[in-house]
């Protein structure tokens, strides 16, 4: 078992179609995070600085990859996933991290 997992932002999207046809508004890219932020968990605890709705959304990808299950990754050790914003998602990589 991996005792702490890294989280990485890959990308944050902003889904304009969806946007103008349901928001009603101008919406902008996830401001709780930039690409390449990086996050250190031990998978108890939310990290500081890190959105809580999307470890909520992530949290079971944060287990598999802590208990060392196969992923869905070329290396079958890591997880890309997302929050589940529909406006404005974050693409994430969870991946074991070794000190």
């Amino acid at each position: 078992m991996s005792k702490r997992v890294k989280i990485t932002v890959l990308k944050r999207l902003l889904m304009d179609d969806i946007i103008h046809q349901y928001a009603g508004k101008e919406i902008e890219p996830c401001a709780r995070c930039k690409e390449g932020d990086v996050f250190i968990t031990d998978g108890r605890k939310v990290p500081d600085g890190f959105c809580v709705w999307a470890w909520a959304d992530i949290f079971k990808d944060i287990l598999m990859v802590r208990q060392n299950a196969e992923c869905g990754s070329a290396d079958k050790k890591c997880q890309v996933v997302s929050c589940s914003d529909g406006f404005r998602p974050v693409i994430f990589l969870v991946e074991p991290f070794e000190e």
